[in-house]
């Protein structure tokens, strides 16, 4: 397995595979940081390949990759560059309760996916963050630790949620919206904005 991402939460990814019984011997990174050359855990080190001639001959015994990045530039990035090679992508689940319906997108542990919910391709739903019935994240966003989108809100592709912004029920964000970490979004916001308080106002 290439965890594609070398920083923060390609760590934690790293620590959930593991936890979760994946063989830690088939695990390196991907980064192009070239500054990060190893992730250590606890006892162990795990090599960070930097470039993409390095990281085809990891291929052939790690043919499968996960997103080890939150920010939906980058995952998208990722994605594509590695997609495009012909590897197998793996989405990640560590989730405690989530619809059934298949998700091609990271849910990290104790989040909640309710009834009816449309998450796009890429999304990150990151640790404690709760999405309830009917709402919608496009491709790519990332919904930070314990944000929550309230019954029937819709956020577009590559939005940025920060750690406990709540988002109520019908209110839609734009594509590429960030909200800050705390901020209670209450009104309709068009793409590209930058949001913060409580009540949430653009970031003039």
């Amino acid at each position: 397995m290439v965890i594609v991402g070398a920083g923060g939460h390609g760590k934690e990814v790293l620590f959930l595979l593991i936890n979760g019984g994946y063989d830690p011997l088939s695990i390196c990174f991907f980064d192009e940081d070239t500054s990060i050359d190893i992730v250590r855990l606890k006892e162990r080190s795990f090599p960070v390949y930097s470039s993409m001639e390095s990281i085809k001959s990891q291929l052939g015994s790690n043919p499968s990759f996960c997103l080890g990045v939150g920010n939906p530039i980058l995952r998208r990035k990722f994605f594509d560059l590695f997609v495009g090679l012909g590897v197998k992508l793996d989405w990640l689940n560590f989730s405690g309760v989530a619809s059934r319906e298949e998700v091609h997108g990271d849910l990290m542990p104790l989040t909640f996916v309710g009834p009816e919910v449309n998450l796009g391709k890429g999304v990150l739903i990151n640790t404690g963050a709760q999405v309830h019935h009917e709402s919608q994240v496009g491709e790519f966003s990332e919904i930070g630790p314990k944000a929550i989108l309230l019954g029937g809100a819709k956020i577009g592709s590559f939005c940025r949620l920060g750690a406990g912004a709540i988002i109520l029920p019908g209110v839609a964000l734009g594509d590429g919206v960030i909200v800050g970490a705390g901020a209670v979004v209450t009104k309709n916001c068009g793409a590209g904005l930058v949001l913060k308080g409580v009540p949430a106002k653009t970031n003039d």
